[in-house]
């Protein structure tokens, strides 16, 4: 008896071990910032010590919330953000403030969140306002002065003061989103950044107005994606179009998409381009081979000195040929960065034979090969290098 006693003691199975609560705090609280807050709200009935813990994340959620479930009255749902944004460590920064309810016009909590969420040091703000009450509701002229703000989302708020230039003080914003309202007066949008990568704007109109919304840019970072299509006998698509490119035509650093060169290209069929002479870095992303429309872009860039041919995913159209004319010499270019990997096909031949038959002082040409073809790999670099070349001090790099 005493035998199979010990027997069952040596095999007995040992007991369950709470991993999860013997983590330390703030590895929690990094783990509950991967959950929307009501998920992470929902953990506060496990126990004492996960009764706070979801006050540690440094990031509100509440853009999918169902307030009438959890919040039957809106003073509770105040209550609720303020004691999150008072609770929230003071020597700590917030990530992610995400918010979208219905205000009803009720909007002076906006002011006292957003003014705590800037010095908090918050990276990124959402907010969307569907209760299209808002109209009066001036936002607080902190948020465009924050120095920690990466992206910021307005949706259905009243914008500034119209002579006041947006986000001149932020100097890491990356991601700019504005849905605005026709009440809210603006008619010339200026947006200001060093360091703006990507802007979306999104206006209600009023069908009989005619005034003009005029957007004003200053951001020589700005990649460039205008996804429409040219209708060369829509006049005023042509004049919106033209004043496009004047606008950006005195940037220095420009990342644009195929989408957007195709609507120059279309566009320089019909009307002359401006000339980009401060351009001087172009990278130009691309679903396929639509290259023959880089050459009329290039012929308007006078000082350009390094050029990036990228390559994204998207589906390319049917029957596009490769008619690289006029060739005219890229006299300044002196960089070239081709990074779609080149399987020797026709059209890729005929985008480096431009490139160095009509670059007089190119210095250095980077292709990539495609590994899947090793076989042919040593006959697509030979062919590459036997292209003529206009610079005789040019070099061909291939990785």
């Amino acid at each position: 008896m005493d035998e199979d006693r010990e027997k069952r003691h040596r095999f007995k199975r040992p007991s369950s071990v709470d991993w999860i609560s013997s983590l330390p705090d703030c590895l929690l609280s990094q783990i509950l910032s991967n959950l929307p807050t009501k998920d992470a709200v929902k953990t506060s009935v496990l126990s004492t010590r996960w009764r706070s813990l979801w006050k540690q994340v440094p990031s509100l959620d509440l853009a999918n919330f169902d307030f009438s479930l959890y919040f039957p009255y809106c003073p509770k749902f105040l209550t609720f953000v303020d004691s999150f944004l008072l609770d929230l460590n003071r020597d700590s920064c917030l990530h992610e403030f995400k918010l979208k309810y219905d205000s009803d016009g009720e909007t002076d909590h906006l002011s006292r969140w957003i003014n705590t969420l800037v010095k908090r040091k918050v990276k990124h703000i959402d907010i969307v306002d569907e209760s299209n009450a808002s109209w009066d509701f001036p936002i607080p002229t902190t948020l465009y002065s924050c120095e920690s703000l990466v992206s910021l989302k307005l949706s259905g708020l009243t914008l500034p003061n119209p002579n006041l230039r947006l986000i001149p003080q932020c100097p890491v914003l990356e991601s700019l989103g504005i849905d605005s309202s026709f009440c809210d007066d603006v008619e010339v949008l200026r947006v200001r950044s060093r360091s703006l990568l990507r802007f979306t704007h999104l206006s209600d109109c009023c069908d009989d107005s005619d005034e003009e919304f005029v957007v004003e840019i200053d951001a020589p970072k700005l990649d460039l994606d205008y996804d429409k299509s040219f209708d060369p006998n829509d006049g005023q698509k042509r004049n919106v179009i033209r004043g496009f490119l004047v606008g950006i035509s005195r940037v220095k650093d420009m990342t644009i998409a195929s989408s957007t060169l195709e609507v120059i290209y279309d566009y320089s069929r019909c009307e002359p381009l401006p000339l980009f002479r401060n351009l001087t870095f172009l990278r130009v992303d691309f679903y396929g081979y639509r290259w023959e429309m880089l050459p009329v872009f290039l012929e308007s860039c006078p000082n350009l000195k390094s050029l990036v041919v990228g390559s994204i995913r998207g589906r390319e159209k049917e029957g596009v040929h490769i008619l690289f004319e006029p060739q005219c010499f890229l006299p300044s270019l002196e960089y070239v960065k081709i990074e779609r990997p080149l399987k020797g096909e026709a059209m890729e031949i005929k985008l480096v034979s431009y490139l160095l038959e009509n670059s007089t002082i190119l210095k250095k040409l980077t292709l990539l090969l495609d590994v899947s073809r090793e076989r042919e790999e040593s006959y697509i670099l030979k062919e590459l290098l036997s292209i003529p070349r206009l610079s005789s001090s040019c070099q061909v790099v291939a990785l």
